[in-house]
Order: C-alpha cells, then structure tokens, then sequence
C-alpha cells in the first residue's frame, strides 16, 4: 500500500510539475507576445508620428512661399494640409502605449518630447495661426486695390480683433514651447524644438507690430471721420538733405475708404508765404548750421533738414497759415518712387504725349520738363513745367485708385520706396504717431544702438539748380582701432562726380543751371554742401577735400556733432570729401550710414582704415 500511494504521488507530482513547465512556458510567450505586439504597434506609431511631422514640416516650407507670392487661396489650401500632418501627428502620440514607453529609461525622453512638440505645434497652428488664416482671404493685395476710387475698409477692421487673438495665442504658445525637455533626445527631436522655438522668436516682433498698427489702418482711411492728407513731392534734382526740395504738393481727402484727389499745389510764392517768419520752433544748432531763413520759412525747404517729422511739422503749420485748414498727415514721395509705383500701373499716355512708365518718368520729371520750357521767363518756365506735373500727378493718381494695376506690384514698390526713404509717412494725430515712432520712424536722423554706430551723409545744392541730376556719389566707411582709449577711429569718404559734360553744360536751360551767374560760378557747375552727421558724444576730428585737410565750423544740431563742407564741381570733374571721427565710448561697433535719398543709388562700400593717416585728436 505505501508502495502503492508512493508511486501514485510520484506520478502526480509528475503531472504536476509538467503542468507547471507548460504554464510558464505559455505565460512567457504570451508576454513575448504581448510585448511584442507592444512594440510594434509603438514602432508603428513612432513612424506614423514621424511621417506626420516631416510631411507638415515640408508643406510649411511650401506654405511661407504661397504667402510670400500673397497665393493666399493655395496657401490656405496649404494650410488646412499641414493642420491635419499635425493632428494626426498628436494622435499617435496620445495612444495609451505610447504613454507608457515613455516611462523607459533612454525612449522616454525622446518620446514625451515628440508628444509635447506635436501638440505645442497644433495649439500654434490652431490658437496663432488659424485667426490669422481666417482673415488671410480678405487681406489679398488684389481686394485691399483701390477699385473705382475706394479701398474696402472692412477687412483693416475685421482684423483687429484676429490679430489680437493671434497675439495672445503667441503669449501662450511660447511657454509650452520652453518647457520641452530635449536633453537626452536624439539630434532630429533636438533640432526640431529649436526650430519652432525659432520659428516663435521671428514671428514674436511681427505679431507685436500687427497687434500694434493693424487698429490704426481704418482709422488712417478715414474710418471714424474723413481726413485730408498731403502728398508732398521732393525734387532730388535739386537736392536737399532729406532727399529734395518740395517743389508740388497735392491734396487727397478719405472718407470710409474713399479716396479723392482734391487739390494741387506748386510751392510758388502766389501759393505760400515767403518772409513770414519760422512757422516751428528752431532746433538748436540747425540755424547756423543752414543758414538763417533756411528752416521753417518757406515751404519748400521743409525738408533742409534730414528729418521727416521737422519737415511734415512745419507743412502742416504752413497749410494752417496759408491755406486755412488743419492736415491729417503728410505723405512723402520722390519721382524715383513714383517710378517704382508705376510697375503697378503701366504706361500712362499724357496729354502733351508724354508717356510715364517706370523706366521715363524720372527722365521726364527731373529734366527733360526743365529743359523743354526754355523760354528764359522764369515764371512763365514754371508754369508751364508746373501744368505737366500736375497732369502726371493726376494722371497717376487716377490709375492707382482705379483697379487696373497690379496689386503685389504696388505693395512692392511701396516697401522699396519706404526702405530707400522715398516714401515717408507722418500722422499729426498724436497717438498714431507715437504708436509710429515707437517702431522706429523713417526719414529721421541716425540713431545708434548697442552693436551699431550710424553717422549721416547727406546733400544740399547750394545754387537753386536741377544738376543734380547729372551727380552720381559713392560713400565709403572705414573703421580702425588707433588709439589708447579704446575709442574707435571712424572715416567716411564720399566721392561725387558730374556726370554732364561741357558740351551739354553750354546747352542746358535756365531752370536747370539754376543761379550760377549770381552765385558767381560758371554754368553747369554745381556747388554742394555736404553734412556728415556725427553720433551724439563722438567727436568729429579732422576733414579733407581732395587730400587736402580742410578747417570745420564747429556745427551741431541739438545733440548731433556736424560736420560741413562745401564743394564746386565741374561738368565731367570730381571732388573726395573725408571726415574723421572718433567713437564716444571705448569698444567695436559696426559701421552704418544713412544717406540722402539721390536720383541715383548711392553705393556704400566698406574699406581698412590706414591708422597713420588718422589725425591726431
């Protein structure tokens, strides 16, 4: 019997034991199966994400170049293409096992960091984007035009609110941005964070100067009440510091985006006061700097002083006085500008038979007018040249406002013309202008920052000519580390040539040889002061004219150190001015100039300072 149980216990302990193998068996492949599955549905997951990412990253490319061409129906499209690359994108990312292999040692990083990026980057698309793609159709260039004399104002106004929300979304896309953690994460994911954190930084002071300007776009086309505007147009033939002398003026009235021409204006004295005195106060220094009479007596030479708010303030003040009513604002634009403009436009046939394109509408307006009306009666010379500028300026007027141009065309030639300084815009309504100049004005003199040192260069005709004309000017700045202190040495030179010969000088007209007799010059030699304005605290320390060292009046305006020279030059000559000037405190800085606007590009080229030629200072 004991034999008997014995061999029955060894037989179910047999059994047992088999069963027992077999349970550990199969519960360990079931986990292998498990876990494999697991990973691979993860994998499958990681390469859905993956696939997402860079297929939304590829489309963004293709998206930032339809907005740049303003495609906006394809770039919306775009749009729409990569929000879903991104939501499916976070929806692999939010799987249940993914959420898991994240708390893997070495995995994790690098997949808590895919999940956060992709849901960072749709609340970017969804809460910055999407508001401003919502109004992206109406803010088309091609139905912003003017269309029979009128610019549709509600999309200024539906934007207002857009933008703002773009703005807030931004405020709180930037955070989630920051708190990725990447260290430990593969290259790719790395470089992946800092590109939409780049991508934030770059959209960041767009988005501030949207959220700021946007609110003051209806109000500017006279949204809340009508407002008249003038244009002011600066003659670089006879130059002046800021870029010409304002010779035409006109008048455009808008009303809830209306625009009407409604008056033009020569500079003449039947027009505006002469010898009436300063209508603005005077800046310190500036009267002996050009002279007394010179700033703020007549219009005309608003603009001797290179600043656009001086020469804006004392048109208004002007308008005020001589014609009886207040301005809105001043709008600034050169022949060279109004050529870029008309790319948008096409030729326009006058009724002399003059045709304005881009390519003759400076010829046309900056000579061949001057020389046409050759009659040697001044007054009736102006009038006549005064009849076809006021026709061009119509004529081009008409077709701005009409809708037959070309709107991407238009919105580019402005921008040219803003970034050159030939378009300028100035607000006589206070807060819009601090708004303005709260992001830098344009047409103002140089400031300096942190990292650069800006001097001015700028050009005053001294003989009531149109020469300029024929004047082509270079400038060329140098930079050296010459003394003890540390103060940086600076050198600017500047070159101008006469590009009219002496065969042309004996034939040119009155209006273009200007006051020659008068000034006691011969004809077709044109005398030119030039200004080089010094950083605040720098000290100018020396000049030359055609190698020769020169003595400088001791000039400023207000907290600027002046420099002035005057030169004469001769039909087919040429004249080199320098200026030396050393820095106001120890250290390097980069050198800038701004230069008056000319009829021709000025080049700007940079050249190693020689410290055995610097003056000692």
């Amino acid at each position: 019997m004991p034999e008997t149980l014995t061999r029955r216990n060894l037989r179910a302990r047999s059994r047992r034991r088999r069963v027992f193998r077999t349970w550990w068996f199969w519960s360990l492949v079931a986990v292998l199966i498990v876990a494999l599955g697991l990973a691979v549905w993860l994998g499958l997951k990681v390469l859905q994400a993956k696939d997402e990412l860079e297929a939304a990253q590829s489309k963004i490319s293709v998206l930032a170049s339809q907005a740049s061409a303003f495609d906006i129906d394809a770039a919306l499209m775009t749009f729409d293409e990569v929000s879903e690359h991104i939501d499916h994108a976070v929806e692999a990312s939010s799987d249940p096992v993914w959420q898991i292999a994240e708390k893997i040692p070495g995995v994790g990083v690098n997949l808590s960091a895919v999940r956060e990026l992709s849901g960072a980057v749709q609340f970017i698309l969804s809460d910055v984007a999407a508001p401003l793609v919502g109004v992206a159709g109406s803010l088309d260039p091609s139905s912003l035009a003017p269309k029979d004399g009128a610019i549709d104002i509600q999309p200024f106004i539906d934007a207002v609110p857009a933008v703002a929300e773009a703005r807030h979304g931004l405020d709180m896309a930037a955070p989630l941005v920051d708190a990725i953690e990447t260290e430990g994460s593969v290259a790719q994911i790395v470089v992946a964070h800092s590109k939409v954190s780049e991508m934030l930084a770059q959209i960041d002071p767009l988005l501030t100067t949207a959220n700021t300007l946007v609110p003051l776009l209806a109000p500017t086309l006279g949204s809340e009440a009508p407002r008249n505007y003038v244009i002011m147009f600066q003659n670089p033939a006879e130059v002046r510091p800021l870029g010409g002398t304002a010779l035409s003026f006109a008048v455009i009235n808008m009303d809830q985006g209306r625009i009407q021409l409604t008056d033009t204006v020569p500079a003449g004295f039947e027009n505006f006061l002469v010898g009436g005195g300063n209508v603005v106060p005077i800046p310190p220094g500036v009267e002996a700097l050009y002279g007394p009479g010179a700033f703020g007596a007549f219009i005309a030479n608003s603009t001797i002083r290179p600043s656009f708010t001086s020469a804006a303030e004392i048109t208004q003040a002007t308008w005020i006085r001589d014609r009886g009513y207040a301005i809105d604002g001043v709008i600034s634009i050169d022949p060279v500008a109004l050529g870029y403009m008309l790319r948008a436009t096409g030729p326009i046939t006058l009724s002399t038979g003059d045709v304005l394109s881009s390519e003759t509408v400076v010829p046309l307006l900056l000579n061949q007018l001057y020389q046409r009306f050759n009659t040697g009666d001044n007054v009736a010379d102006n009038a006549a040249q005064d009849v076809v500028y006021g026709e061009a300026v119509g004529a081009t007027f008409g077709a701005l406002t009409g809708g037959a141009l070309d709107p991407i065309q238009l919105v580019s030639a402005l921008m040219q013309g803003w970034e050159e300084r030939r378009v300028m815009y100035w607000s006589a309504h206070e807060n819009e202008q601090a708004t303005i100049a709260s992001f830098g004005l344009n047409g103002e003199l140089p400031v300096s920052d942190e990292a650069t040192e800006r001097i001015g260069v700028y050009f005053n005709d001294n003989v009531g000519s149109k020469l300029n004309y024929y004047l082509n000017q270079a400038v060329t700045l140098s930079t050296g580390a010459c003394r003890d202190d540390g103060r940086a040495n600076y050198r600017v030179s500047i070159d101008l040539a006469s590009t009219l010969t002496p065969e042309e000088a004996r034939g040119i007209s009155p209006s273009i040889a200007g006051q020659w007799k008068a000034e006691g010059l011969r004809k077709g030699q044109q005398r030119m002061q030039v200004f080089l304005y010094a950083p605040p605290g720098s000290t100018i320390t020396g000049a030359t004219v055609n190698g020769q060292p020169v003595e400088l009046a001791p000039h400023h305006d207000t907290d600027y150190p002046v420099g002035k020279l005057t030169v004469t030059i001769d039909p087919a000559a040429w004249a080199t001015l320098t200026f030396d000037v050393v820095a106001a405190e120890p250290g390097e800085k980069k050198l800038e100039a701004l230069v008056t606007p000319m009829v021709h590009a000025t080049p700007i080229a940079e050249a190693p300072l020689d410290c055995a030629s610097v003056p000692a200072a």
